[in-house]
Parts: structure tokens; sequence; C-alpha cells
């Protein structure tokens, strides 16, 4: 092996493939003057012509067939996307204009406990407050009363969780648990001074929370949930 060898194969091995493509699209002569490695390449998933040679005519138009279509699949699936979104957003919005119609405490938590999950679309909805002194533990008409920092342990600390799971707990879902796949847990405080509530939407499509799709506007709803509340208490 000579020393020009020796040279050659040194400076190949520092090469990039970037660097070589990079190379021969700002020299598209390259190619045309050095016709042995089109010769050499290795084509095997290329068209060929009537003489068994790539057809880099045929191959270019399947190429761009291809990305054509994969560009469309992409742009189906994004209007695919922003149509759930909005879908996701009238529905929050009805449950919004439903909470400002609301008359009294009592309707207000029926809507929430008991109509929500019909307006917003979801198979469950639970409703807790934890006892403190002006609700005693228990299961009312329209939510649940736990004990102290029941809250705090299902949302890990936090104020939102929105996640896939196996199944829903039976504590937030009860009967309709095993059909849940992906959940939003949302804080619900409705002032200082009185236990922390939780919202808890249950949906049977594992992605459908678990996206992180309209989070801001779950977060929007909880806190017109918790205003709705707290209108009535200050009377």
């Amino acid at each position: 092996m000579t020393s020009t060898t020796i040279t050659s194969s040194s400076l190949l091995k520092k090469l990039t493939p970037e660097e070589v493509r990079a190379y021969l699209i700002e020299h598209p002569e390259f190619l045309a003057e050095n016709t042995a490695l089109i010769e050499s390449a290795d084509f095997s998933g290329a068209l060929v012509d009537k003489e068994g040679l790539p057809d880099f005519q045929r191959y270019r138009m399947a190429k761009l067939q291809e990305d054509f279509i994969a560009l469309r699949v992409e742009h189906e699936d994004l209007m695919d996307l922003m149509q759930e979104s909005l879908q996701r957003q009238n529905r929050i919005f009805s449950a919004i204009l439903a909470l400002l119609d609301s008359p009294d405490f009592e309707s207000t938590l029926r809507l929430v406990g008991q109509e929500l999950a019909e307006i917003l679309e979801v198979e469950a909805v639970g409703f807790f407050f934890e006892t403190g002194g002006w609700l005693d533990q228990g299961d009312y008409a329209y939510l649940k009363v736990v004990s102290p920092g029941k809250v705090a342990r299902w949302l890990n600390g936090g104020h939102l969780v929105m996640e896939e799971v196996e199944n829903g707990l039976e504590e937030l879902y009860g009967e309709h648990a095993d059909k849940i796949r992906s959940q939003a847990l949302l804080l619900i405080e409705i002032q200082e001074g009185l236990p922390p509530g939780l919202l808890a939407l249950g949906h049977a499509d594992p992605m459908y929370f678990a996206t992180g799709l309209a989070t801001e506007q779950v977060e929007c709803l909880g806190e017109v949930i918790a205003r709705s509340l707290r209108r009535f208490l200050r009377k």
C-alpha cells in the first residue's frame, strides 16, 4: 500500500455522510464527470429501464410521489388533530356557559357531579372535597367528601395531572372505573380557608388526555367551577 493510498484512506475515515452530501449538492457536475461512481452505486430500490439500468427520472418521480403521500397523510393527521381540539374546546365552552347560568349552589354541584360527563362527552366525572369542618366525610348527592390529604395524594402534590392509565381508580370513577384509559385530575380551590377539591375526568381513549391537548381549557373549566361555587358561598 502506497503512502498516497494510506493518506486517502485516512481522509475518507474523517469524512461524514453529511459532508459528502453537501459537496455533491454544491458540485452537481461531479457525478457526471465520474460516471464510474454511478455504475458502482447500489440502486437496488430504484426502478430500472429496459436495459436493466437505473432509471433516475422514474426513480425521482416515484420518490416525489412517496413524499407527496407522506405529506398528505401528515396534513390529514394535523387536520384531524385540529378538529379534535376544536371539538374539545366547544364542549368545555358549553360547560362554562352552563355553569354561568347555574342559579344556585345545589344546581352547580349537580351540574358538575352529574351533568358534566354528558356535556364534555367523557365516560365519568368525579367531584371531591376534603373534609374540614364544613362537611363530614362521606358520599353526597353530587360529590364525595374524603379524608384530609387525599386530594394531594391523587395529584402527587401538583395541581393538574393529565395521563394515560390502564384502569381508572374505583374511588375516583366508581362503576365506570374499568372503562377509563386516560384521565385529567384538577385541583379545585374555592377560597382560602376551605379544604381543597378535585375534579376527575375519565375517558375511554388512552390518548384523549395523555396528549396534553386542551390543558389550558381544562384549567379554565376548573377555575370557573371554583368561582361558580364561591359566589354562592359569599351570599
